[in-house]
């Protein structure tokens, strides 16, 4: 069991994330099952209770029945009633004795035990709370309130398969490039889910903390897992988490290795680059991901999204194409409600065909004006990703430009949020978090967020590595020099005294 679901969870994390160049998953935890068996408390309550109501009333049972036989008198789940009773006076003089501030509660238990008094003499006088009368098995097994009763029972049997997916959907990931905290809440899976992701890259993690606060989390194996980050507050905190101490372990087993990554081979390659010349060939990255393409006739409407500068390496979004048609339902429908008005009014009041033909002019120029007023904005709108850099630009059609940049070095955590609605369709916010008084990026309503979330951190990963290399070639260039002053000052083969 155990074993499926770590297999459940992998295959999860591989379809929630999208790996990135030489990216791989290496330690998927979830949530423990003590969270499973607490969120499946209410829909296998609702499972026992309507079903067993169902079941009940099929053979013939019903409640508050009169006249079934000779008074009950004080038999003993009468007795029980009347324990009950007694119960709620003492919690009754114990509420009385905290004053008005526990008046509300005093009346809710005066109401419990009016009821519980009532049953008592209803039993005690020949009543029944619940009574199987065999002329009634089969008239009930069938009738509206069965079949209500038994479709309840089915629609929490739902609720369990929708509480154990979304149980299994929140999961934290560790790659050999970052830490991943995906939260899914499930309506249907598959179809209607809320995604919130965040991540810290292996280069910012500063510490990573597991603790179990109580007993129980002890010896069940269980607690919350802190991943600390450079950034204020911009730490992952997951409760309740599987085997926090292996999480732990997984993570800072990746930090160092990350930080060991530069390893004797590649220091002999900068070496043999940087001080002897010998400059090793390099494959030209290549950029893979899907675009938003429509018919030639159309691209003036519909450009491609997102745009790619295969030379220079520069990607561009824009908005998911649902808010460039969410733009032009204005000026459609001013165009549709033009034409009906001067239609209308062509035969009231018998306009002149010369007028009415400028007067459609007019209507379509001013139409063409708001369509190409519309898709300007929507074209202007754009999210850049250079090797170097991010580009927030928001510009108005022959207006003012609102242009914020930061550098891929400066990012310290990205993240992606969508709603039902629009995971459905395919679209999300990208939040890009900087170490500098930039603050956050957003990228609003891409296509795919997934998707550009992993492009992003390709980019910053092939950035950071490159700022490494700038470093330690500023290093060696500084030996190197340091050799040549030595030569120049036959310091080499001087002999020592």
């Amino acid at each position: 069991m155990i074993n499926w679901v770590r297999h459940l969870l992998q295959l999860d994390a591989e379809a929630a994330i999208d790996l990135g160049e030489g990216e791989e998953i290496l330690h998927v935890t979830g949530r423990h099952w003590v969270v499973l068996l607490g969120r499946l408390v209410l829909p296998v309550f609702g499972i026992l209770f309507f079903g067993g109501l169902a079941f009940y009333r099929a053979i013939g049972g019903s409640f508050l029945v009169v006249e079934t036989g000779p008074p009950a008198g004080l038999d003993f789940f009468n007795w029980l009633l009347i324990a009950a009773t007694v119960g709620l006076i003492l919690i009754w003089f114990a509420l009385f004795v905290r004053g008005p501030k526990a008046r509300r509660a005093r009346t809710i238990v005066v109401g419990i035990g009016a009821g519980l008094v009532l049953l008592i003499y209803f039993r005690y006088t020949g009543g029944r709370i619940f009574y199987i009368d065999p002329f009634l098995y089969g008239g009930q097994q069938t009738d509206t309130f069965n079949i209500l009763l038994m479709l309840l029972a089915v629609v929490s049997a739902l609720f369990v398969l929708f509480t154990f997916y979304d149980w299994l959907n929140d999961e934290l990931i560790v790659t050999n490039q970052r830490v991943v905290y995906d939260n899914d809440q499930v309506f249907i899976p598959r179809l209607l889910e809320q995604r919130v992701q965040e991540q810290i890259f292996l280069e910012d993690v500063q510490d990573v903390a597991a603790t179990t606060k109580t007993y129980p989390q002890h010896f069940l194996n269980y607690g919350t897992v802190v991943v600390k980050s450079a950034r204020i507050g911009g730490n992952i905190t997951f409760d309740a988490a599987t085997r926090p101490m292996a999480v732990q372990k997984a993570i800072m087993d990746q930090v160092r290795a990350m930080r060991k990554r530069m390893t004797t081979a590649e220091f002999d390659r900068m070496i043999e680059d940087r001080v002897y010349g010998n400059k090793p060939p390099r494959e030209k990255q290549r950029i893979v991901l899907h675009q938003t393409r429509t018919m030639r006739a159309l691209t003036w409407l519909f450009i491609e999204n997102p745009q790619v500068d295969e030379d220079t390496g520069t990607i561009t979004w824009r908005p998911h194409w649902l808010f460039q048609l969410q733009a032009l339902i204005g000026p459609l429908v001013l165009l549709l409600v033009g034409l009906l008005v001067l239609a209308i009014g062509s035969r009231l009041f018998l306009v002149p065909v010369g007028w009415l033909a400028l007067a459609t002019l007019l209507l379509v120029i001013v139409v063409a004006a708001w369509t190409a007023w519309e898709i300007e904005d929507y074209q202007n709108d754009r999210y850049i990703l250079s090797p170097t850099n991010v580009i927030d630009i928001e510009k108005k059609p022959f207006g003012p430009e609102d242009r914020r940049q930061a550098s891929l070095g400066a990012l310290t955590n990205i993240s992606f949020t969508t709603t039902f609605i629009s995971n459905l369709l395919g679209y999300g916010d990208v939040v890009l978090e900087t170490a500098g008084a930039g603050g956050k990026f957003t990228f609003s309503r891409v296509p795919r967020p997934n998707e550009v979330v992993t492009i992003i951190n390709e980019y910053n990963v092939r950035f950071k590595r490159g700022e490494k290399e700038k470093a330690l070639n500023d290093t060696l260039d500084l030996l190197a020099r340091y050799h040549e002053a030595q030569q120049r000052h036959n310091e080499l083969n001087r002999p020592t005294a």
